[in-house]
């Protein structure tokens, strides 16, 4: 038997813009995926890239703009930027958004099913379900703060050996950015506001891996200069090499 979850968002923004932000390869760049390739039809690809071992590909089932859009695709390891790749039991997952306009807002719903039941599927099953509320939270300021500004895109993913992934995100938590906004805290993944970045999203996700845990630090930064954007990248590169140098 197969499992789902649902993320579900009010936008304060029209929803020809929401379904423009999930269906545009620029628009959805501002807030999903740093490279964004998308064919918005019926058997189109929909291809999010964040990096070497982080490309996903889905299909586009049902295209009914301001109202649904279906993407699927079929998966048989967990998505990791970790080299060696968990085998999982094939599913056919998918992800239906669904829209709807509530006094003069946006509704925006996900259900993402097809989840395996095995053990071996729990990791991308919470990691989704914890995984989308970061999105859309991104998704959210980014209509509704930020409308028009240039993002910074981009992602950090680390292995840290010797530590367990709640550790691991403990030292991320230990040193966040002054001023930092907690959107949510979950058990693997967690999201917030930093102000000094022009109220931009941080938000850290963790996977286990044997021996260790592989971090993924998401930063988009709306309205940021490239010089900002890329000293703060370093600077995040350089703490994490500290942290857990390479082997």
């Amino acid at each position: 038997m197969s499992r789902s979850h649902e993320t579900r968002i009010v936008i304060d923004a029209p929803i020809e813009d929401v379904w423009k932000a999930l269906t545009n390869s620029v628009e959805a760049a501002r807030w999903f995926a740093p490279t964004m390739v998308i064919d918005p039809k019926p058997g189109g690809k929909f291809i999010a890239d964040w990096g070497p071992g982080l490309r996903w590909v889905t299909t586009c089932e049902a295209f009914e703009p301001t109202r649904h859009l279906r993407l699927s695709e079929l998966r048989s390891e967990i998505f990791s930027a970790a080299e060696q790749k968990t085998q999982l039991e094939p599913a056919r997952l998918v992800q239906d958004f669904h829209l709807t306009t509530e006094n003069g807002q946006t509704v925006l719903r996900l259900v993402h099913s097809g989840f395996g039941s095995g053990g071996d599927w729990d990791v991308e099953y919470d990691g989704t379900r914890q995984g989308w509320r970061a999105c859309f939270l991104r998704l959210k300021l980014a209509l509704e703060k930020h409308r028009g500004q240039r993002a910074s895109n981009f992602i950090l993913s680390w292995e840290c050996r010797g530590a367990a992934r709640e550790t691991a995100l403990a030292k991320i938590q230990a040193h966040l950015p002054d001023g930092f906004e907690p959107a949510f805290l979950g058990e693997t993944e967690f999201a917030g506001v930093v102000p000094a970045w022009n109220h931009s999203v941080f938000n850290v996700s963790s996977q286990p891996l044997p021996g260790g845990a592989m971090l993924y630090l998401e930063f988009v930064l709306w309205g940021v200069d490239a010089a900002n954007a890329n000293a703060l990248e370093n600077d995040w590169r350089a703490r994490m090499a500290s942290w857990y140098p390479a082997a």
